[in-house]
Protein backbone atom coordinates (compact mmCIF):
# COMPACT_ATOMS: atom_id res chain seq x y z
CA UNK A 1 0.00 0.00 0.00
CA UNK A 2 2.95 2.20 0.71
CA UNK A 3 4.28 2.21 -2.42
CA UNK A 4 1.02 3.14 -3.87
CA UNK A 5 0.50 5.62 -1.77
CA UNK A 6 4.05 6.85 -2.68
CA UNK A 7 2.91 6.47 -6.82
CA UNK A 8 0.05 8.14 -6.40
CA UNK A 9 1.85 11.53 -4.64
CA UNK A 10 4.15 11.30 -7.49
CA UNK A 11 1.37 10.97 -10.27
CA UNK A 12 -1.73 12.82 -9.13
CA UNK A 13 0.26 14.67 -6.62
CA UNK A 14 -2.29 14.59 -4.03
CA UNK A 15 -1.94 12.11 -1.36
CA UNK A 16 -5.47 12.41 0.99
CA UNK A 17 -5.63 10.87 5.02
CA UNK A 18 -2.56 8.08 2.91
CA UNK A 19 -0.34 6.85 5.39
CA UNK A 20 3.29 7.31 4.37
CA UNK A 21 4.69 6.42 7.96
CA UNK A 22 8.54 6.58 7.28
CA UNK A 23 8.88 7.84 3.75
CA UNK A 24 12.44 8.86 2.88
CA UNK A 25 12.19 11.51 0.63
CA UNK A 26 15.02 14.10 0.86
CA UNK A 27 15.07 16.85 -1.24
CA UNK A 28 11.71 16.04 -2.93
CA UNK A 29 9.77 18.30 -5.28
CA UNK A 30 6.05 18.81 -4.25
CA UNK A 31 6.49 22.53 -4.16
CA UNK A 32 4.97 25.15 -6.19
CA UNK A 33 7.67 26.95 -7.15
CA UNK A 34 10.10 25.01 -9.62
CA UNK A 35 7.11 23.18 -10.53
CA UNK A 36 8.91 20.99 -13.22
CA UNK A 37 6.30 20.44 -15.58
CA UNK A 38 5.72 16.92 -16.66
CA UNK A 39 3.01 15.86 -19.67
CA UNK A 40 1.10 13.73 -17.60
CA UNK A 41 0.03 17.18 -15.22
CA UNK A 42 -2.91 18.82 -15.61
CA UNK A 43 -1.10 22.58 -15.85
CA UNK A 44 -2.96 26.21 -15.78
CA UNK A 45 -1.46 28.91 -17.16
CA UNK A 46 -1.09 31.78 -14.09
CA UNK A 47 -1.45 35.37 -15.52
CA UNK A 48 2.25 35.76 -15.49
CA UNK A 49 2.34 33.24 -18.10
CA UNK A 50 4.17 30.00 -15.71
CA UNK A 51 2.70 26.68 -16.01
CA UNK A 52 1.85 25.70 -12.04
CA UNK A 53 0.16 22.94 -10.85
CA UNK A 54 -2.36 22.87 -8.02
CA UNK A 55 -0.85 22.30 -4.92
CA UNK A 56 0.33 19.03 -3.66
CA UNK A 57 -2.46 17.92 -0.99
CA UNK A 58 -1.90 16.00 2.00
CA UNK A 59 -4.55 16.64 4.29
CA UNK A 60 -4.68 14.24 6.75
CA UNK A 61 -1.60 11.69 5.59
CA UNK A 62 0.16 10.46 8.18
CA UNK A 63 4.45 11.22 7.67
CA UNK A 64 5.42 10.68 11.01
CA UNK A 65 8.79 9.45 11.32
CA UNK A 66 9.45 10.51 7.70
CA UNK A 67 12.78 11.92 6.46
CA UNK A 68 12.08 15.20 4.08
CA UNK A 69 15.21 16.94 4.30
CA UNK A 70 15.69 19.57 1.64
CA UNK A 71 12.31 19.18 0.20
CA UNK A 72 10.68 21.78 -1.86
CA UNK A 73 7.03 21.86 0.22
CA UNK A 74 6.07 25.39 -0.77
CA UNK A 75 2.36 25.96 -0.61
CA UNK A 76 1.95 22.07 0.13
CA UNK A 77 -1.27 21.42 1.77
CA UNK A 78 -0.66 19.31 5.36
CA UNK A 79 -4.23 20.38 7.17
CA UNK A 80 -4.49 18.17 9.83
CA UNK A 81 -2.02 15.96 8.80
CA UNK A 82 0.33 13.36 11.40
CA UNK A 83 4.10 14.55 11.69
CA UNK A 84 5.28 13.20 14.94
CA UNK A 85 9.17 13.24 14.67
CA UNK A 86 9.43 13.94 11.05
CA UNK A 87 12.32 15.42 9.75
CA UNK A 88 11.29 18.87 8.36
CA UNK A 89 15.13 20.73 8.36
CA UNK A 90 16.23 22.67 5.87
CA UNK A 91 12.52 22.20 3.73
CA UNK A 92 10.73 25.18 2.43
CA UNK A 93 7.28 25.55 3.49
CA UNK A 94 6.86 29.13 2.30
CA UNK A 95 2.80 29.47 2.04
CA UNK A 96 2.12 25.55 3.53
CA UNK A 97 -1.50 25.17 4.85
CA UNK A 98 -0.36 23.35 8.36
CA UNK A 99 -3.87 24.12 10.23
CA UNK A 100 -4.17 21.79 13.13
CA UNK A 101 -1.12 19.21 11.94
CA UNK A 102 0.91 17.46 15.09
CA UNK A 103 4.63 18.12 14.88
CA UNK A 104 4.86 16.88 18.21
CA UNK A 105 8.54 16.15 18.25
CA UNK A 106 9.00 17.28 14.29
CA UNK A 107 12.83 18.89 13.77
CA UNK A 108 11.82 22.47 11.52
CA UNK A 109 15.21 23.68 12.17
CA UNK A 110 16.14 26.45 9.28
CA UNK A 111 12.75 25.34 7.51
CA UNK A 112 11.68 28.54 5.85
CA UNK A 113 7.79 29.05 7.19
CA UNK A 114 7.29 32.36 5.76
CA UNK A 115 3.61 33.01 5.29
CA UNK A 116 3.05 29.30 6.46
CA UNK A 117 0.14 28.55 8.27
CA UNK A 118 0.43 26.78 10.99
CA UNK A 119 -2.74 27.56 13.36
CA UNK A 120 -3.99 25.55 16.09
CA UNK A 121 -0.80 23.12 15.50
CA UNK A 122 1.20 21.20 17.88
CA UNK A 123 4.50 22.26 18.00
CA UNK A 124 5.19 20.14 21.51
CA UNK A 125 8.64 19.25 21.84
CA UNK A 126 9.37 20.42 18.01
CA UNK A 127 12.69 22.34 16.88
CA UNK A 128 12.12 25.40 15.34
CA UNK A 129 15.77 26.24 15.42
CA UNK A 130 16.60 29.12 12.61
CA UNK A 131 13.38 29.45 11.36
CA UNK A 132 11.80 31.86 9.03
CA UNK A 133 8.82 33.23 10.67
CA UNK A 134 8.33 36.16 8.83
CA UNK A 135 4.54 36.32 8.17
CA UNK A 136 3.37 33.10 9.73
CA UNK A 137 0.33 32.57 11.04
CA UNK A 138 0.93 31.34 15.11
CA UNK A 139 -2.78 31.47 16.37
CA UNK A 140 -3.75 28.89 18.67
CA UNK A 141 -0.66 26.85 18.81
CA UNK A 142 0.38 24.43 21.34
CA UNK A 143 3.49 24.50 22.81
CA UNK A 144 5.52 23.03 25.79
CA UNK A 145 8.84 23.51 27.70
CA UNK A 146 10.31 21.07 24.90
CA UNK A 147 9.47 23.31 21.83
CA UNK A 148 12.90 25.00 20.78
CA UNK A 149 12.79 27.68 19.24
CA UNK A 150 16.17 29.24 19.05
Amino acid sequence: AMTNNLYRLELERECVGCNLEGVNLPRENFGLKYRIPRSSSPLVTTPFGMDKAKPVDLTRANLSNANLYQSDLSSIILENAILVETNLSETDLENAILIGANLQGANLENANLQGANLENANLRGAILTGVNLEETHLKGIETDKNTVWD
